[in-house]
């Protein structure tokens, strides 16, 4: 079976931005909007269109709009999706803020409109989709495939997989093992950019940073065999505790987290995807940073489909504004960020600015960050100034990586020597 190769294009046909052409060729995220840091900017004097309008997420052939609570509203095709209750709008604002997007489709945004394009065509050459040489439904890792490891029960199931721990037939190893479905049809281009890139970060090797051991493919799903940490992750640990945990705890796991982080942002690396249940713990109560790389080259490669505006609200709490706007290229500023978020989390029970279920991204490009001490008048005045550093909006006066940050929360932080090793 040929792998189609698609585009999405979307044309201005009407307002002051008339004859624009924004295409993608792969998975992009646009907001549009009269902010100036919006990615698409519409005209600061039509009024009619919100400061951040709606988010429009691609992966030709597949496109959805969702609206970020628009005073207006976002029209495609006539029907009104998001915007807010006002009078004269009747039931519309009831509506959903997400709509999926198909050749053809109108979109109105203030005097903006556009046309949406879809365009799926055959590629020159090829056949069915490839990875290194190798079918889609048969590239297995070094390590002898799925059927090289036992399962012993499911860990817990994300927003990207299932996971279950495991044991290698041979050698006894316990592990971990993450299973995703992953969008079948994918070009071979798409996948071979996947391995390459995850075979990059398996070069990563640290002891805060989880051990990548093996990945593959295997019945339409692609595994990840990552080491066990038998503690669980931090998530945990916090909800154990009864929501938060001594400032000396948190910043321990912190600072060892960061020790990880440091050495991947030295090399070029950011995790993009930093939150409580994404730091694992030892046996030994030693902190590791799992799920390096993974998301952000399974979403880049377009494997899986539309991802971001559909994924699960937790996520959200922990990403920055200057994330979301600038997904693709996304740099160690934003691990500062949602990494001062999950320490925020650790030492407050609540995370810097409040993110809804039904508008998340409206949320996070207009809700300000609440100084930490304005949760809770008990955290240290010094964590609490490095704390609110790290979470401010502001990329300019934030860290700008996670040395930075390490240096400056080890200056506050009283930690016993050992818990930071």
């Amino acid at each position: 079976m040929r792998r189609m190769r698609s585009t999405v294009t979307l044309r201005v046909a009407a307002g002051p931005l008339r004859g624009s052409v924004f295409t993608f060729d792969r998975h992009a995220i646009r907001v549009f909007g009269r902010a100036h840091d919006c990615n698409v900017h519409l005209p600061d004097d039509d009024l009619s269109a919100s400061r951040y309008h709606f988010i429009l997420e691609a992966d030709p052939p597949e496109a959805r709009l969702h609206d970020l609570g628009s005073s207006n509203g976002t029209i495609v095709n006539g029907v009104r999706y998001g915007g807010r209750a006002q009078e004269g709008l009747g039931d519309a604002a009831d509506g959903p803020a997400d709509v999926a997007l198909e050749d053809g489709d109108v979109v109105e945004a203030g005097q903006t409109v556009l046309r949406v394009e879809v365009e799926t065509r055959a590629p020159g050459s090829g056949g069915a989709a490839y990875t290194d040489g190798r079918p889609l439904a048969d590239a297995p890792g070094s390590g002898g495939g799925l059927s090289a490891y036992e399962r012993l029960g499911r860990i817990g199931e994300g927003g990207m997989g299932i996971v279950y721990r495991a044991r290698h037939r041979e050698t006894g190893e316990t592990v971990a093992i993450k299973e995703i479905r992953a969008r079948l049809g994918t070009d071979k281009r798409a996948l071979a950019i996947f391995r390459r890139e995850i075979d990059v970060t398996r070069s990563l090797a640290h002891p805060a940073i989880v051990r990548l051991i093996d990945h593959g493919m295997e019945d339409g799903k692609l595994y990840f065999v990552m080491e066990y940490c038998e503690g669980g992750s931090v998530r945990s640990l916090v909800e154990e505790r009864g929501g938060k945990l001594p400032p000396a705890e948190a910043c321990g796991i912190v600072l060892q987290v960061l020790d990880g982080l440091s050495y991947a942002h030295a090399r070029g690396f950011v995790h993009r995807d930093i939150k409580p249940e994404n730091i694992l713990l030892t046996g030994r109560g030693m902190a590791r940073l799992s799920d390096f790389g993974l998301g952000k080259n399974f979403l880049l490669a377009g494997l899986s489909g539309l991802t971001v505006t559909g994924a699960r609200g937790g996520t959200f709490a922990y990403m920055s504004r200057d994330q979301l706007l600038d997904f693709k290229y996304t740099r160690p500023a934003s691990d500062v960020w949602s990494l001062g978020a999950t320490l925020y989390h650790l030492l407050t029970g609540s995370v810097p600015r409040s993110v809804g279920k039904n508008r998340p991204f409206a949320d996070i490009l207009e809700r300000e960050v609440m100084p930490i001490r304005s949760r809770d008048p008990g955290v240290p005045p010094g964590i609490a100034a490095v704390v609110d550093r790290a979470v401010t909006d502001d990329v300019a006066q934030r860290y700008q990586d996670a040395s930075q940050l390490r240096e400056a929360l080890a200056s506050v932080a009283r930690v016993p020597a050992a818990r930071r090793s």
